[in-house]
């Protein structure tokens, strides 16, 4: 008589997220992915909603506390309606390993654990820089039994606070083939593109591309840029563009939720930031041929980009990013945007799952 295996059971619980970052992009993988696993019976939680609700689709394994919802933008009721909500869910689970994308998770889950005699494992699975990231704790984060890393970086970081490496699962992030590839403008002007939230100084640092360009465009004057992005810094950056004499070679399109579909054409994306986690954006424009330089910030550049797909440059020093800028614009250095998806094969979901499902089980027994 044949027996049915039984499934892994995997709880996920999901922090207030904007709903138009690079963490909803990969969770939507893992809901696409899992959804119907003959392995693994995985539930999502979102016990504070998010801010914008389109971001995840209609599915019987994710659930929304609607009531924390509708207060997304009342932050103190949305917090204790979403713990007890939780409480709830905890008490009630029968998972065997409950996966939290925040410390904060860690901690009340880590808690409501002993409350309620729980024996399932506690995993991490952190989306920016251990060191730089909003509101990370490191003593919450070692509550936790076992830990997925995004990046090489915060796998040594999650070393350097004494995570022992058999208590941590290397996976990256997953990164979608395109089915197309962005073609190379065919003529002037080199058409740069940035894609993300508008921060002049905090995390994006889009300061230092600013002034970049600003020192191209002293170098050459046949380029252009494209932002797909909205932020709390929006009006100041365009005041910013203005000042610099460059607000002509500037098109600012705000938030769109597909961006990579608006481009016909595109010669290279750029990157800024001050930190990351894993840079979910820089892997989406190589999967479609298009080049990228990227400030060799923590964490998450260094693991994507190499001498065949893009440039890294240390952060804060624009010189080298400006050489960069005109080495690309100027056509100094020539990509086959042709070429380039295969340089990321190793992030492709097939490999990705494979890796993920080994440290799953792994963790559950």
């Amino acid at each position: 008589m044949m027996h049915n295996k039984r499934k892994t059971r995997m709880l996920v619980i999901l922090p207030f997220l904007s709903g138009e970052g690079g963490t909803e992009t990969v969770v939507n993988e893992w809901v696409s992915h899992f959804e119907d696993s003959p392995d693994f019976r995985m539930t999502f939680l979102l016990p504070q909603g998010s801010m914008r609700d389109h971001w995840y689709p209609s599915s019987k394994c994710i659930k929304v506390f609607k009531l924390a919802q509708a207060f997304r933008n009342v932050r103190f009721v949305r917090n204790a309606f979403g713990a007890i909500w939780l409480a709830f869910a905890i008490l009630f689970t029968s998972a065997d390993e409950v996966i939290c994308l925040s410390t904060k998770l860690i901690y009340e889950v880590s808690f409501l654990k002993k409350v309620f005699h729980k024996k399932f494992k506690i995993v991490s699975w952190i989306h920016f820089s251990l060191r730089h990231g909003q509101d990370i704790n490191l003593n919450d984060l070692k509550k936790a039994d076992y830990h997925l890393a995004i990046s090489s970086g915060i796998q040594r970081q999650m070393h350097e606070i004494g995570i022992k490496d058999s208590n941590i699962g290397f996976v990256y992030n997953p990164i979608a083939p395109s089915t197309t590839v962005v073609p190379p403008t065919t003529d002037f002007p080199f058409k740069f593109v940035y894609i993300g939230r508008i921060f002049i100084d905090g995390q994006k640092n889009l300061g230092e591309l600013i002034a970049g360009l600003s020192a191209l465009n002293k170098s050459t004057t046949r380029w252009t840029l494209d932002v797909f992005g909205d932020g709390p810094d929006m009006t100041e950056l365009k005041k910013l563009v203005a000042q610099k004499g460059i607000a002509d070679k500037i098109t600012f399109h705000g938030w769109v939720k597909r961006p990579f579909d608006r481009l016909t054409s595109a010669d290279c994306l750029l990157l800024t930031s001050k930190y990351e986690g894993f840079v979910l954006v820089l892997g989406e424009a190589i999967a479609r041929g298009i080049p990228v330089i990227s400030s060799d910030c923590p964490t998450g550049p260094d693991d994507i980009v190499n001498d065949d797909n893009g440039y890294l440059y240390p952060p804060g020093d624009v010189s080298t990013l400006t050489d960069r800028l005109i080495a690309v614009a100027n056509g100094e250095r020539l990509f086959d945007h042709h070429k380039l998806p295969k340089t990321i094969s190793k992030f492709y979901p097939e490999l990705y799952f494979k890796r993920l499902e080994k440290f799953l089980v792994d963790f559950s027994n």
